[in-house]
């Protein structure tokens, strides 16, 4: 038997058996939008640029008196 290409035929048809197997169990589809949507929304919060009162050292090739700066 030899290798088959890959169609979009076979492609869609397999999309269309998960779509049904999905609207089949309403649990799974639950699970596969709402997962990814809390995740989104906890780590949309917790991550930030914003940065306050992180200590700063910078180092410099000429000899200058530093100071601590908050």
């Amino acid at each position: 038997m030899s290798a088959r290409r890959f169609t979009f035929h076979r492609f869609w048809a397999i999309v269309l058996k998960e779509f049904i197997q999905m609207k089949r169990d309403r649990t799974t589809f639950a699970m596969m939008v709402g997962i990814p949507l809390l995740q989104l929304m906890l780590f949309g919060f917790a991550i930030n640029s914003i940065r306050n009162n992180c200590p700063l050292c910078c180092a410099s090739p000429i000899k200058v008196r530093l100071r601590a700066r908050s």
